[in-house]
């Protein structure tokens, strides 16, 4: 189900699912983030034959989009895969987690540079949130981490009750954060 919401640079968004027939928006949002912004934000390639061969490839991704109402383009794209990215296993395990394909997915967030700090990735992640809950997920893990010298999305997730279960080096120094979507946090 879509949703609408004000930012705060008091423009209205709606928030729904990534469609099929959105792969040339999506395209474009992807390839016009600063280079700061794509380099924290891989979860795959950028090219739209990429994008529509992970969507179509299986039921395994979900993505949401935040669309500006005035331009009709994508200012805030997050992907989910369902479960767990498999190159995280040993880390993540060494943690001591007990991963669970069925209610785990892993997450991979991104907002527009000029939309940054304007609220809507929040918001578009309480919608996400929302629906993985309706989908009986039960913990969330960010995609590769989060780069150490990301202040801002440290900030966020802290905000958003992520907790970090450990560090790890890959390109510099990077922290895994996840979310109990339960009331529990036994990972």
């Amino acid at each position: 189900m879509a949703k609408f919401i004000k930012t705060k640079n008091n423009k209205q968004v709606l928030l729904r699912k990534l469609s099929l027939n959105d792969l040339d928006l999506l395209t474009n949002y992807l390839l016009k983030l600063s280079a700061e912004t794509k380099k924290r934000f891989g979860p795959h390639p950028f090219d739209k034959q990429s994008i529509s061969d992970l969507y179509n490839r299986s039921d395994t991704y979900r993505g949401y989009v935040g669309i500006d109402m005035e331009t009709n383009k994508i200012v805030a794209y997050s992907i989910i895969k369902f479960g767990y990215i498999e190159h995280d296993l040993v880390r993540l395990q060494s943690y001591g987690i007990t991963l669970n394909h069925s209610s785990d997915c892993t997450l991979a967030p991104s907002v527009a540079d000029e939309w940054q700090s304007c609220g809507i990735g929040n918001h578009l992640f309480q919608y996400i949130l929302s629906d993985l809950k309706e989908k009986g997920i039960k913990r969330i893990i960010l995609w590769g981490g989060v780069q150490a010298d990301n202040e801002k999305a440290i900030n966020f997730y802290k905000r958003n009750n992520f907790e970090t279960v450990g560090q790890f080096t890959h390109n510099g120094e990077n922290y895994d954060m996840v979310l109990s979507c339960v009331s529990s946090n036994n990972y």
